[in-house]
């Protein structure tokens, strides 16, 4: 009778186990898309998973960006390094850093676990302070992701290519992390 016993005790913590499975995959997936996604930003991206290549940005963003935020009309050095590696403001090169100006964005990009005892965590962007000129970070991070017609900005997806990017790994965390507790049986 004492094996009938112990076997219901091992089943009978099972479903925790896998809970605590649950989380943990939860957790290091979400960390897993949060890291892919902040290193999206600063490099053109290419098509992923149905998503749209990144376009690329135009020689007025381009300038716009390496102005100084002080001195009127006046480049920074930046600026001028990028203009002289160039010749011009239309490269289209990686130097163009779309998506990020003060890395302001990057540093947004997080994780929730509040719900995570619901098998929910969500990885996006904190709305945080405004921006004078760009708004919440949350906001600008929605017109990228899904572009924004009325000031034509296109869709340069970030979050969701990272999602779609790392589900194998994702699946590889499940794994381990369920074996690792059944292993505790």
């Amino acid at each position: 009778m004492g094996d009938f016993n112990d076997l219901y005790r091992v089943l009978g913590n099972i479903p925790h186990l896998m809970a605590k499975a649950e989380r943990n995959t939860l957790k290091k997936g979400a960390a897993v898309v949060m890291g892919a996604a902040k290193k999206k930003l600063g490099t053109y991206q290419g098509e992923s998973g149905g998503y749209t290549a990144w376009v690329k940005l135009t020689p007025e963003t381009v300038r716009k960006k390496h102005m100084s935020k002080t001195k009127a009309g006046a480049l920074t050095r930046a600026g001028k390094r990028y203009k002289k590696k160039h010749g011009s403001w239309g490269a289209g090169g990686n130097d163009d850093s779309p998506l990020v100006d003060s890395g302001s964005l990057r540093q947004a990009i997080t994780t929730d676990e509040k719900q995570i005892n619901k098998g929910v965590a969500y990885v996006g962007v904190a709305s945080g302070s405004s921006d004078s000129k760009k708004g919440d970070p949350g906001s600008y991070a929605a017109a990228h992701e899904f572009g924004y017609e009325p000031k034509n900005i296109p869709a340069r997806p970030f979050l969701r290519p990272a999602l779609h990017e790392n589900r194998d790994q994702i699946k590889e965390i499940a794994k381990k992390e369920i074996i690792k507790s059944l292993r505790r049986l």
